[in-house]
């Protein structure tokens, strides 16, 4: 079976079951519109009225929770839990309802520190060798062409980049650093080599992103600098990934 008709079959399958549920919905619906009685009207109107009180009261302490952990740079207990939650569910949904892109960017860039926080006031240790300090390629000099992705090691520490500066540093700390091209390659390099700590380096897109994506490990984020543009030629202040990962460390 060629893999166009494989989609297309997947498709096809994922759309019928879809319209078998709206459906099946609908016959549901019209079924207590027709034969539902008043009292029974009554009691769906205050389950839903209920359901949205006690989503609006989850929400709003989810969202004093982040404001406090946000202000304070710091949580603990209870305050810890529900911003880890609010953190899951809030952001997400208000970068969902985000129109502009300066916008969306302010949301990511707050979930960020806000994760940053969260792993910080967990005041776990963590040793050198238990760190990943995992780069994007685009740090790489553009005109470089030295395949660093595949083998950090071939770098020439020419200077052109933070490539050079970042291994020197991992290499005296015993930390294990590695350069991904993208998401995919990034989760196969943390599945394979299962770190206790993630130091990351990417755009507060990638980073959002991956911190959602990766469960049961702790992740920190350093946004980088982009003064080419995205994903090409990007920077990054080597003094703040030092620092995240002093604080960190026995």
């Amino acid at each position: 079976m060629k893999p166009l008709e494989s989609n297309i079959k997947n498709f096809v399958r994922t759309t019928i079951v879809i319209f078998t549920v709206l459906i099946s919905l609908l016959i549901a619906l019209s079924a207590a519109y027709v034969y539902a009685s008043l009292r029974a009207y009554n009691i769906l109107l205050i389950a839903i009225i209920a359901a949205v009180g006690i989503s609006l009261l989850t929400l709003s302490v989810m969202s004093l929770s982040i404001i406090y952990t946000y202000r304070n740079k710091k949580a603990k207990g209870f305050m810890l839990r529900i911003t880890r939650a609010g953190m899951q569910v809030i952001l997400p949904l208000a970068l969902l309802f985000a129109k502009s892109n300066n916008f969306k960017k302010s949301i990511r860039l707050l979930y960020i520190e806000l994760n940053n926080i969260v792993v910080e006031s967990s005041n776990v240790k963590y040793k050198t060798e238990e760190i990943m300090l995992l780069l994007p390629h685009c740090l790489q000099n553009s005109e470089c062409s030295l395949k660093v992705t595949g083998n950090s090691e071939t770098c020439k520490r020419c200077g052109k980049c933070k490539i050079g500066m970042l291994l020197d540093y991992a290499k005296e700390r015993n930390i294990s650093m590695f350069i991904a091209t993208g998401g995919t390659v990034a989760r196969k390099i943390i599945k394979q080599n299962k770190p206790r700590l993630i130091v990351s380096v990417a755009c507060e897109r990638d980073l959002m992103s991956g911190m959602l994506d990766v469960k049961g490990i702790p992740v920190v984020g350093v946004t980088n600098l982009q003064p080419n543009g995205p994903c090409i030629n990007t920077d990054v202040d080597v003094s703040a990934i030092v620092k995240k990962i002093e604080q960190l460390t026995n």
